[in-house]
């Protein structure tokens, strides 16, 4: 592969009289996010990891060859080399940072951000280190995922959380649901409200049977256009795929201040 030439700063009013290069083989600039997709026939909801009108900043996506809903939610490893690939090539199209479109490719966190020049941040797991420490040494965090089955402790320790960490969170899966399921097998559409519903029911239903959650977390990249439902209604601080690749963005695109003193 060709070096890779990233060009850093802010262009602006204040942008310096500089000369710039760029990649060989680079066709485009300015996707500060590059996402992984995994092949999955659904309709993407906007809130959703996989719709462009999710962000208010440019982001670019690239499927990840004969990965599926099935594999990925298993920790499939013979898909790493095909991830790999796919997060190289994102690099290689100017993205600053790498994402993906499902909480399970936290299965590969480690073994892909050891390959990478740019940060990665593969799964809204990654962010259960910074709900902890924000919240008292009693409380738990409440974790909502498509299969709880599947979100086992190997996904934990390679997002980086500890088996202290582990033993403070509290898990409900979507994965018996009436509705949510269809997301899962991409079979006869998705009803958008039905969905909420029993997102949000998943929700109510974890905090009356764990009263000290101080903070929830989405694992699935379906459930964040619920985001505002889930908080309205439990008056709780939300994590997901969403804050997480905002986040990544403003690491990675840091821009001069204005104003007075």
């Amino acid at each position: 592969m060709a070096k890779i030439i990233r060009n850093w700063g802010y262009m602006g009013p204040t942008t310096p009289n500089r000369r710039y290069d760029t990649t060989r083989g680079q066709l485009m600039n300015g996707f500060p996010v590059g996402i992984l997709q995994l092949w999955a026939h659904l309709p993407f909801f906007p809130g959703n990891v996989s719709n462009a009108y999710t962000y208010d900043f440019p982001v670019k996506f690239l499927e990840v060859k004969g990965s599926g809903i099935d594999n990925i939610l298993a920790g499939d490893m013979s898909l790493v080399d095909n991830i790999v690939a796919a997060a190289k090539q994102l690099e290689m199209d100017g993205c600053r940072v790498i994402c993906a479109n499902c909480g399970f490719f936290g299965h590969y966190q480690r073994l892909v951000a050891d390959q990478l020049d740019v940060p990665c941040y593969l799964s809204s797991m990654v962010q259960v280190p910074w709900a902890l420490v924000a919240m008292k040494s009693s409380q738990k965090l409440g974790i909502l995922t498509a299969n709880k089955h599947t979100l086992t402790p190997s996904l934990f320790e390679a997002c980086g959380i500890t088996p202290e960490m582990r033993a403070r969170c509290v898990v409900a899966g979507a994965q018996d649901q009436e509705e949510f399921p269809n997301i899962l097998t991409g079979e006869g559409g998705l009803d958008y409200d039905k969905v909420g519903d029993e997102v949000c029911g998943m929700a109510r239903e974890l905090v009356k049977e764990h009263p000290d959650i101080g903070a929830i977390l989405l694992e699935c990249t379906d459930m964040p256009p619920y985001a505002h439902r889930i908080q309205a209604e439990l008056g709780l601080p939300v994590y997901d795929a969403i804050t997480l690749i905002r986040y990544a963005k403003t690491i990675v695109t840091q821009t001069p201040y204005y104003g007075f003193l």
